[in-house]
């Protein structure tokens, strides 16, 4: 335990890469707007092409672009990343694509 209380919280905030900002992240959020106006104005099966579509794109990005520009998109290696976006992309518009509705 350290003397100082503070000491070990100021350590965990900037654990990490120093100065890694987000990044490519934000079209995650332009996404996932997107997706919610199509929930609102199409109903669910568009709203599950879009979310579906913008993990593709996602997986995609993190592919090809520099490690220092992937910011948030960058959580273990550039592959397992982006195959688990592509993974999870695909099966929500499978999904999508499957719902009975009515």
């Amino acid at each position: 335990m350290s003397p100082d209380p503070g000491h070990g919280l100021d350590e965990e905030l900037t654990a990490g890469r120093p100065g890694q900002r987000l990044g490519l992240w934000w079209l995650a959020v332009v996404g996932m707007v997107a997706a919610a106006v199509l929930l609102v104005t199409g109903g669910l099966r568009h709203y599950g092409y879009a979310l579906g579509g913008t993990l593709v794109v996602l997986a995609v990005v993190r592919l090809v672009a520099p490690e220092e520009r992937a910011g948030g998109l960058a959580v273990r290696g550039r592959v397992l990343d982006a195959a688990t976006m592509l993974g999870l992309g695909v099966a929500v518009a499978v999904l999508a694509a499957y719902l009975r509705l009515g």
